[in-house]
């Protein structure tokens, strides 16, 4: 079995910026699962600052 850890953008505090990480994680966790990848979300944080940016953890099982 393998296991991966991945980091995604997946929002912004600005609403046409959400939609555009949403829309760009999707595609990314959506090639993940057709490559045979199990996908589970572990955590979701934004960084201190002025970063306005959402960020997830997602852990990748092959087996």
């Amino acid at each position: 079995m393998t296991e991966e850890l991945v980091t995604l953008k997946t929002g912004n505090t600005s609403w046409w910026k959400n939609r555009k990480y949403r829309w760009e994680a999707a595609l990314s966790i959506r090639e993940f699962r057709k490559s045979g990848f199990k996908v589970k979300r572990i955590k979701t944080y934004r960084s201190d600052g002025a970063n306005t940016l959402i960020y997830s953890d997602y852990l990748l099982n092959k087996e």
